[in-house]
């Protein structure tokens, strides 16, 4: 017959890492379970979350699905990680946006490294830890035009002095895309043209041992 050991109040060690402790108990003699922390504080903790975004100039957001997508991020084939989608944003920056939607979309297969345009700098979320081994592109050229997954955010026609803007573009995909090795994924506009529009492009991703 197996024995569990409860502890009332916190367990608490310098770094807990392989060692055996007594499970969590109550005044009662219940086992404790709680999440303690933010949901994303734990692997946040071990370096295993990337983030990163256009530059704060802005680009734009596009009007269809091109080999050129505004915001991109690669997983190269030789990383050894499956890159794991956990936020994506959108924010304004100005001119006049057209109707229409954002939209996430992937090329399936790229093994080599996108083309022209400009790669970004991720950064780890534990900031002052190194970047990992997603690779982030804006205006970089692919080797097909991406296919559509779903749409993100939608918007109208709207400006910075419209009565009503457009309202907070934040999707917790919360790892239900998974970026293979040699694959991407990235968020391109499906809309009107619009009045030179700018926005900013953010994801987040945790980078998963295979």
């Amino acid at each position: 017959m197996a024995i569990m050991e409860l502890k009332v109040g916190p367990n608490t060690v310098a770094d807990g890492a392989g060692l055996g402790q007594a499970m969590r108990g109550s005044r009662e003699g219940a086992g404790v379970v709680t999440t303690l922390h933010g949901a994303y504080t734990e692997g946040a903790r071990y370096g295993m979350y990337m983030c990163g975004s256009n530059a704060i100039a802005g680009v734009a957001p596009g009007t269809t699905l091109s080999t050129t997508p505004p915001l991109a991020l690669w997983n190269p084939p030789s990383s050894g990680r499956k890159l794991s989608i956990l936020k994506l944003s959108m924010g304004y920056v100005s001119g006049t946006l057209g109707a229409g939607s954002v939209v996430a979309a992937a090329v399936l297969s790229q093994t080599t490294v996108p083309t022209t345009g400009t790669e970004l700098i991720p950064v780890c979320t534990d900031l002052g830890m190194p970047r990992g081994v997603g690779r982030l592109f804006t205006g970089s050229t692919w080797v097909s035009t991406p296919q559509i997954l779903y749409p993100v955010f939608q918007f109208g026609a709207a400006l910075a002095t419209s009565v009503y803007q457009i309202s907070d573009c934040i999707d917790v995909v919360d790892g239900s895309i998974i970026l293979e090795p040699g694959s991407g994924f990235m968020l391109q506009g499906v809309a009107a043209a619009g009045t030179t529009p700018l926005v900013i492009f953010g994801i987040v991703w945790e980078e998963l041992t295979i």
